[in-house]
């Protein structure tokens, strides 16, 4: 399955996420994407797809906002 990028609020947020995700067990990158609205950079966390439903009820259960952007 294809990865699919977390995006969150900045990168401490991205930080506090990967290290919710690697105490579940779920490997992850820490990622800097550019923003093509002029807004600065965001920071995500790359996650592979096949995990992506259990990482949505772990941003849940925190109250994590987020964005997914799937990859080609």
């Amino acid at each position: 399955m294809k990865n699919i990028t977390i995006t969150v609020g900045g990168v401490t947020y991205a930080i506090k996420l990967r290290k919710l995700l690697m105490r579940d067990g779920i490997e992850s990158e820490l990622i800097k994407i550019s923003d093509t609205r002029g807004g600065g950079c965001t920071h995500g966390v790359r996650i592979n797809g096949t995990d992506l439903f259990r990482v949505v009820g772990i941003m849940r259960e925190k109250g994590i906002e987020y964005s997914l952007l799937e990859e080609k």
